[in-house]
């Protein structure tokens, strides 16, 4: 069930929610039901919402915060005519000494998997991704991360790239049985489709991660 705290915005025209880890955001063939596109669905009917579900914007399972959803078909297309300023809070394995900077390299379908990716300057799609130190704890480093791109994977395959995988990223990381990388989609920024307002999304990271920190 959708809980008021998911809520990070809402209008005639939007929905923006802060989506908790573990949770697909599309029902699948294997998966429906528990997913966030299922709990709009539930809201919708709950509150006799006669609206339209269109992810705009998404995120792995494994990584929390901000997806709009559009409650008309025309707003979703009026939104993927703009560019949604993108922002996150990752946790990266070690120390990175530079405060900021901008990784840029194309990012490709690892040979035999539908899952992973990489960076191939062969076969992969042009990818930018920038990031500013945050701060340190425990010997690992706070980013604050911005998307130029949306390739799949995008900030998880660019740390590692860099040789700094997200903590607790058990594809590009550490092995292990961990559901859960440290990685929050906190802040959307983007001008309202209809209103033509400047909207400025923020949420703060979840206590999940705030433990890792503190």
């Amino acid at each position: 069930m959708l809980t008021p705290d998911m809520i990070a915005y809402e209008d005639d025209f939007l929905l923006v929610l802060d989506k908790p880890a573990g949770m697909l955001v599309h029902p699948t063939v294997s998966e429906r039901g528990a997913t966030l596109y299922d709990y709009v669905k539930d809201y919708y009917e709950r509150r006799s919402i006669t609206a339209d579900i269109h992810p705009v914007s998404r995120l792995d399972r494994n990584t929390s915060g901000l997806v709009i959803f559009a409650k008309e078909p025309i707003v979703q297309f009026w939104l993927s005519q703009q560019e949604v300023d993108k922002e996150y809070l990752a946790l990266a394995q070690g120390r990175l000494e530079q405060t900021q900077g901008i990784i840029e390299a194309p990012i490709a379908r690892k040979d035999g998997s539908i899952i992973e990716r990489c960076v191939d300057y062969e076969r992969g799609k042009y990818a930018k991704t920038a990031y500013e130190v945050l701060g340190y704890y425990d010997g690992n480093t706070l980013l604050r991360v911005r998307l130029y791109t949306g390739r799949t994977h995008q900030i998880r395959v660019h740390l590692a790239h860099i040789g700094h995988p997200l903590v607790d990223d058990n594809l590009y990381g550490t092995p292990g049985p961990q559901s859960r990388h440290a990685l929050h989609a906190y802040r959307l920024a983007f001008k309202h489709p209809v209103s033509d307002d400047f909207l400025e999304i923020t949420r703060i990271l979840p206590a999940d991660l705030r433990k890792i920190l503190y």
